[in-house]
């Protein structure tokens, strides 16, 4: 066999595992799931699993790597905004619409890493404290246009955004299931006091 089809081969059977361990561990839980009944539903080898994914702990690393490098590969379905304010605001309702729709991944996630010291460390990965491009795209737009200072902390008020975004989409929305309008009046608040925190130029 050549060594582009063992490589497509590999791939498309990792593909197969991770999908059937996202659709496992949502069905029974991180700690109930088998390594076993994932092979089963990946009708793959269950010894791949350990070599392609070292285990259990190296799936649930493998998803959560699939998810964040999907969120951060993505385009922002909104149009730009004409104030920081509004481009904050939407940019919520986009993650929050992220969220429920990977609500699965997320409730795993989250749960997993707060009682996973091992699981969180891996996650750290992804902690760099950098902003999601698109965004950065949006506010320095809004910098070209004298609309936002063109000195001002892009990451900071990213980072603010994401604690707001995690805050009120997991704790608020999946968890405690508060209604839209909740949603909406927290994401107008929190929208509106970033903004003021980081004047732009009038």
């Amino acid at each position: 066999m050549k060594k582009a089809s063992i490589v497509k081969d590999r791939a498309a059977t990792e593909t197969r595992i991770l999908n059937a361990a996202r659709a496992v561990f949502a069905r029974r839980g991180y700690d109930a799931a088998g390594l076993r009944e994932i092979a089963e539903a990946a009708q793959a080898n269950l010894s791949l699993i350990s070599r392609y994914f070292g285990g259990k702990v190296g799936l649930l690393t493998a998803l959560t790597d699939q998810f964040v490098a999907g969120r951060r590969e993505g385009r922002l379905s909104y149009p730009p905004q004409d104030t920081l304010e509004d481009e904050i605001y939407s940019y919520l309702h986009e993650k929050l619409r992220d969220d429920l729709k990977d609500e699965d991944i997320v409730r795993l996630i989250v749960s997993r890493a707060a009682i996973d010291a091992e699981f969180r460390e891996k996650g750290r990965v992804h902690s760099d404290g950098l902003a999601d491009e698109n965004f950065r795209f949006r506010v320095r737009r809004l910098q070209d246009n004298g609309k936002v200072s063109p000195d001002m902390d892009i990451d900071l008020l990213f980072a603010g955004v994401m604690h707001v975004s995690f805050s009120v989409n997991f704790f608020g929305a999946i968890v405690a299931g508060r209604p839209d309008t909740e949603i909406e009046a927290l994401f107008h608040g929190f929208a509106a006091a970033l903004a003021q925190g980081f004047p732009g130029r009038h």
